[in-house]
């Protein structure tokens, strides 16, 4: 492979760029660990009991370019008959990280849903693609190896197109029009430099034909309000970047998911500080304990569990503070969301009880959602009951680099280790894709949009 103009790049050639990032000061981080910990015979058997299970393909088809690939946070609690009851935590969209985690021949998967977008583009002119990331992203290999297969199927389908690959920095107005271009481009840079004319996306005079990201829009002054005339992943993002319109979908979506065993949360929205704790304070006389949440994803700051016996305005600063501290003063975590806390299923680790969340990745095949893949996140501290933030926040990335050893892929050991059993797995695949594919029949409110943050926040 010539490493100036590859032909193809392989999860094993991220390895190699990971290590060299390294040797100049540039940290990246890999997860061959979490790979080597899925099975991709098992997870394809559960995939199509899955598909089987839903039955009706119809209930999860999609035909305009509203979603292409997300994913869908999980906890597992005992409900009143004392069967598992799957709740949805959160949604995630086109930004989604950690797409290499998953077995190669999923990961595939995720890369072939992205390539889907390809036919929603016009030939009458060579496409301009942006594939963005987060500012100093430590997984931007995951970007490299979406962009080349974004390369690969472009040459395929127009051989005579020439097709390069640049950084935002490198792109300008004098880069001839007669050749498809992909630019990488950090979200930062990527809300100063687009524009909106005409319901069209502009870069330094070029046509934006399709963004990879959502995280590219949705911090934008005029992107983030309104739907604009370009291929994105995902369109569907005012809800799934936004908690409170996530637990609303599934609402809406409750009779196709509760038949697959999701028990959906009882949750409020709070717009400033008085509301919050005003919200907190009634909602602790309907449930046994809140979690309070800022705005949108903000790496577990601010997250903050409210018990019976807790002081609602201490807590309330606590996570106001929590948050300002990561992300300053500029920017707001309101709306807040509160939601009931809930008393999950532990997994045996280490000798231990952990917190521990399962993230499902769902992506395009055709007009068909799939459930590609899964991952069980553990939380760093046991459960000792204190609440302490170590044993609540299972992000990998929460506490600084990225905590691979407490990734488990799907494999029987790891079913062992959360206390679940095939069939659990089969309806949190099966309840994933449907919830996906309601959202994009769901109708999006854009007036509600508020101002984004003025610096992105790093997602989970």
């Amino acid at each position: 492979m010539s490493l100036a103009h590859p032909d193809r790049i392989e999860l094993v050639d991220l390895e190699w760029f990971i290590e060299l990032g390294g040797l100049v000061g540039y940290k990246q981080f890999g997860f061959s660990e979490i790979r080597a910990r899925q099975d991709a015979e098992l997870t394809e058997q559960l995939r199509q009991r899955a598909l089987a299970r839903i039955g009706d393909r119809k209930q999860i088809e999609v035909t305009d370019d509203s979603f292409f690939l997300g994913s869908v946070d999980y906890m597992v609690r005992e409900t009143p008959d004392g069967q598992p009851g799957y709740t949805v935590l959160e949604t995630n969209g086109g930004s989604s990280r950690g797409l290499t985690l998953l077995s190669p021949p999923d990961v595939e998967r995720l890369m072939d849903a992205f390539v889907e977008m390809l036919r929603f583009l016009d030939d009458d002119e060579p496409p301009f693609i942006i594939v963005g990331h987060i500012d100093n992203d430590a997984l931007i290999t995951e970007k490299f190896l979406t962009a080349y297969r974004l390369k690969e199927a472009l040459e395929q389908e127009r051989p005579s197109l020439k097709v390069r690959i640049l950084s935002i920095d490198s792109f300008g107005k004098q880069r001839r029009s007669d050749e498809a271009v992909i630019v990488l481009s950090p979200h930062s840079q990527s809300a100063r430099s687009l524009h909106l004319r005409d319901d069209k996306v502009y870069l330094l005079g070029r046509r934006v034909h399709l963004i990879i990201g959502d995280g590219v829009v949705k911090w934008h002054h005029e992107l983030g309000h309104r739907r604009a005339d370009v291929v994105l992943a995902n369109w569907i993002f005012p809800v799934t970047n936004d908690k409170y319109c996530t637990y609303e979908a599934i609402e809406r979506a409750r009779d196709i998911l509760v038949p697959h065993g999701v028990y959906p949360l009882h949750f409020w929205r709070a717009w400033d500080r008085d509301e919050l704790m005003e919200k907190c304070e009634a909602g602790l006389n309907e449930v046994d304990g809140l979690v309070i949440k800022p705005f949108q994803g903000s790496g577990g700051a601010g997250v903050l569990p409210i018990l019976e016996d807790s002081s609602v305005p201490e807590v309330v600063e606590n996570s106001l503070g929590e948050f300002h501290a990561k992300y300053g003063h500029r920017n707001t975590p309101f709306p807040y969301t509160a939601c009931e806390k809930i008393n999950p299923r532990k997994a045996l680790w280490r000798g231990n009880r952990h917190n521990y969340d399962i993230r499902i990745y769902v992506a395009r095949q055709g007009d068909t959602l799939i459930p590609v893949g899964c991952l069980f996140r553990l939380a760093p501290q046991p459960d000792k009951g204190t609440y302490s933030k170590g044993s609540l926040i299972v992000n990998l990335s929460a506490y600084g680099g990225i905590a691979v050893e407490r990734g488990l892929g799907l494999i029987r050991e790891s079913l062992d280790i959360v206390r679940l059993e095939e069939e659990d797995i089969v309806k949190i695949f099966a309840a994933s894709t449907l919830l996906m594919a309601a959202i994009t029949r769901q109708p999006i409110d854009w007036s509600e949009r508020e101002p984004q943050y003025p610096v992105p926040p790093v997602p989970s």
